[in-house]
């Protein structure tokens, strides 16, 4: 037999084998459908942070989802089991990637605020910091009260930004913070834009993180600090507002303004997202996220679910967007002229 003849012989069986592996071995186990709805919940049994809180049964949970992860056929039928899982713990922070498909919860809250009308209506001469997460003008009316909207926490590097907010609106006497429809990110930009505003080191929260295998397994009170910070100051007269769409990082940033005595939280109740997420990704590509924290207040009351209520609340009709009202910024800016 030739060498060139040999080769091509051996380079079939080569082929040959490769083609019968999978035959032999079976499908990749690691993709199995049992096996990654098993990997999903081991990990949530095992650090979500949640489950006594909310006193949800995890067992039983797998013992309704997994036979139906067990009976998919495509990849539809899997995601649909491991979301339907998911859902079962109102957890903002709970989270499925699957590419085509993705799942987290929606809280059943009503909103109806328009972040637009404020600088139509109510704040003049509005500008944005480089990264356009700030958005800040001054009151109208010559009120000498200025305005700054943060829309949110994600990314880092841009959390000084809030320093030329404040250098623009130099000379006001008071400030309203807006973080309405503020859905989080990053804890950091939060606990450095709040320094701005504090007026020495205060305790605003403690957090506990899942660290065992018991869902009662947590650490001991980890306390959360705000301090003074930044190269711009502002401890005036504070209003801060708040709605239902105000989570994680923002709720953050609300707990460590409210420890402040000159902020008061004016507006709704804050969505109650509390769990510090981590992320996970699963062996078919597909990812995850779960709390593994539980935060408590500084008098010791979680809020996941429930929300952070604010000093003054103000009522939203479902009239108010079309007429062009804001009730919260109005009772901020005459709160806020009077002294109150």
């Amino acid at each position: 037999m030739s060498h060139r003849v040999r080769r091509w012989a051996a380079m079939s069986a080569i082929v040959g084998l490769t083609a019968c592996a999978h035959w032999v071995i079976g499908p990749d186990p690691g993709t199995d459908p049992a096996r990654i709805f098993d990997t999903v919940w081991a990990d949530f049994d095992a650090h979500y942070s949640f489950f006594q809180l909310k006193g949800i049964d995890w067992d039983s949970l797998a013992t309704i989802y997994r036979p139906k992860a067990v009976r998919a056929t495509n990849d539809v039928e899997l995601f649909d089991a491991l979301a339907g899982m998911l859902a079962e713990l109102h957890d903002v922070h709970v989270a499925l990637d699957a590419g085509a498909q993705s799942y987290h919860w929606e809280p059943p809250y009503t909103i109806e605020f328009d972040s637009s009308l404020v600088f139509v209506r109510y704040v003049q001469d509005a500008q944005r910091t480089a990264s356009g997460r700030i958005r800040f003008g001054r009151c109208a009316d010559d009120t000498g009260i200025g305005y700054i909207a943060i829309s949110s926490f994600t990314g880092d590097g841009w959390a000084h930004e809030i320093d030329d907010a404040l250098a623009a609106l130099a000379g006001i006497r008071a400030l309203i913070i807006d973080v309405r429809g503020n859905g989080g990110g990053d804890t950091r930009n939060a606990h450095e834009i709040a320094a701005r505003f504090a007026d020495h080191e205060r305790t605003f929260a403690y957090v506990r993180y899942r660290n065992g295998p018991h869902h009662s397994d947590f650490t001991d009170d980890i306390v959360q600090t705000i301090g003074p910070g930044g190269a711009q100051r502002f401890t005036g007269p504070v209003a801060g507002l708040t709605n239902r769409q105000v989570y994680s990082a923002a709720e953050e940033f609300v707990l460590a303004m409210h420890v402040l005595p000159n902020v008061t939280t004016i507006g709704d109740t804050t969505g109650g997202g509390s769990g510090n997420p981590i992320a996970r990704e699963l062996p078919n590509g597909w990812t995850y996220e779960l709390s593994q924290w539980v935060e408590f207040t500084p008098d010791g009351k979680t809020f996941e679910e429930v929300g952070l209520a604010p000093d003054v609340a103000v009522p939203i009709f479902s009239q108010d967007a079309e007429r062009g009202i804001d009730r919260a910024l109005r009772v901020a800016v005459r709160r806020l002229a009077s002294g109150a």
